[in-house]
Parts: structure tokens; sequence; C-alpha cells
């Protein structure tokens, strides 16, 4: 990916509405996660549940390119069955712009480390995943992968 495509897009998910909707890995309320942001709502929801870290990820639009609706569901269905399958919880998510132009099915994953959420990021193709530590700011984790995974 050249340097000013990385800087476009780095641009678009620093100011995404990154949202998880209502479940009680959240102490049911839907939260609103923002790149560079403390959330200490959900610090405390997490700590509660024993959790110290948190991933948001999507199978949606590999390499942010979009793709047909059928195809990203059923690459979402996938990644929710790996997840799981793993043992982890999975919270309904929704990244989308501010202005509301696009929208991207997501997930959840309290307690999912970072090394994995880049796993599962590379495995679907996504530029980046969303990733954070309680009493830290959230922060994109860029996967960089190599171009012909994704079809590009």
């Amino acid at each position: 990916m050249s340097h000013p495509e990385r800087t476009r897009l780095m641009e678009a998910y620093r100011t995404t509405r990154y949202v998880v909707r209502p479940h009680a890995s959240t102490g049911g309320h839907e939260l609103l996660l923002r790149v560079g942001a403390l959330h200490p709502a959900l610090d405390a929801a997490l700590a509660a549940r024993g959790h110290r870290e948190w991933s948001f990820l999507t199978a949606w639009n590999p390499g942010s390119r979009p793709r047909g609706e059928d195809e990203n569901r059923r690459a979402q269905e996938r990644l929710v069955s790996q997840l799981v399958a793993g043992g982890w919880v999975v919270a309904a998510a929704i990244g989308e712009a501010e202005d509301g132009s696009w929208s991207e099915q997501s997930l959840f994953v309290p307690g999912l480390p970072r090394a994995e959420a880049e796993r599962f990021g590379c495995a679907y193709g996504q530029v980046a995943v969303l990733v954070g530590r309680t009493g830290a700011p959230a922060e994109l984790l860029f996967c960089d992968i190599p171009a012909e995974r994704y079809g590009s």
C-alpha cells in the first residue's frame, strides 16, 4: 500500500465511529469507541469480567475495498464461527463514517489479545483492526498484508 493511500485510510479510520451494541460484556450499554481515546466505561465493564484488553474487527470489505453484501455477510459469519469456536465472546458492533456515508458490520471481542486480532485481521484481508487495553487509548493496529491475499 502506498504511503498516500495509507495516510488517507488512517485518517478515515481515525474519524470512524466504532459502535459496540449493548451486550453483557459492556455492562449492557451501547458504547462509542474512538481511535486515540480512553474509554473508562468500557474499562470498568471489562475489568468487572476479568478482561484487560479488547479487539474490534470485521471481515467486511477486505483491503478497504467495497464488495457485495452477500459476500461480506458470509465472510463475517465465518469470522464469528472461528471466534466462537476459539472460546471468545462476540458482541455485535458497527464501524461507520461520521457523516453516515458508509458502514460495516463489525465485532467487539472482549479479552482478545492484539496478536490474535492482528491474525484475524490479516486472515480476512483487513488493513487494520482497532485494539485496546484497559487504561490506555484505543489504537489502530495495521495488518500490513500482501495485496494478493485480498484480491487487489
